[in-house]
């Protein structure tokens, strides 16, 4: 995605929110919709999708914030990896959207990054790495991040 593209979405947000226009999940009958639509895309596309049992715990009170760190602090220690990137965030979805899984915790971190193919010194490193104040701050000023590779190497 270019910066305008992201620039021009985050208008249409700030739009929506200005007419009054609200997320799923504050508007009952938009989450309702919201479930039913998931659960036909997850059929017609083949997709196996379980949404987490407290979908407003897993997205507003725990966040992803620990899991954009890590993929974060891969991205930078890897750079080779793409696919490392996008096998660690492809881990960190099944684990949240598949198995219900919390993926704010170092040991799921830890489980996604040994299943993407990181070795247990590498994962340690990340870990520790995804809490440093440069991975932080280049969260903040990136705030997309995610693997753009022109092939998508990993199945679902």
């Amino acid at each position: 995605y270019s910066s305008q593209s992201i620039l021009e979405l985050s208008y249409i947000i700030k739009f929506l929110l200005f007419l009054g226009n609200r997320p799923p999940g504050m508007v009952p009958n938009k989450f309702n919709y919201m479930t039913t639509d998931l659960k036909r895309l997850s059929k017609y596309f083949g997709v196996h999708l379980s949404p987490p049992s407290n979908v407003f715990e897993a997205m507003f009170e725990k966040g992803t914030l620990n899991a954009m760190r890590f993929v974060t602090a891969v991205a930078e220690k890897k750079k080779e990896g793409d696919v490392l990137v996008e096998g660690v965030s492809r881990e960190l979805w099944k684990r949240i959207w598949r198995t219900d899984q919390d993926i704010t915790q170092p040991v799921s971190l830890t489980e996604a990054g040994l299943k993407a193919g990181l070795s247990p010194n590498e994962v340690e490193e990340i870990l520790t790495l995804s809490n440093s104040q440069p991975i932080k701050d280049k969260l903040k000023r990136e705030k997309w991040v995610w693997p753009q590779p022109a092939k998508p190497t990993a199945k679902m």
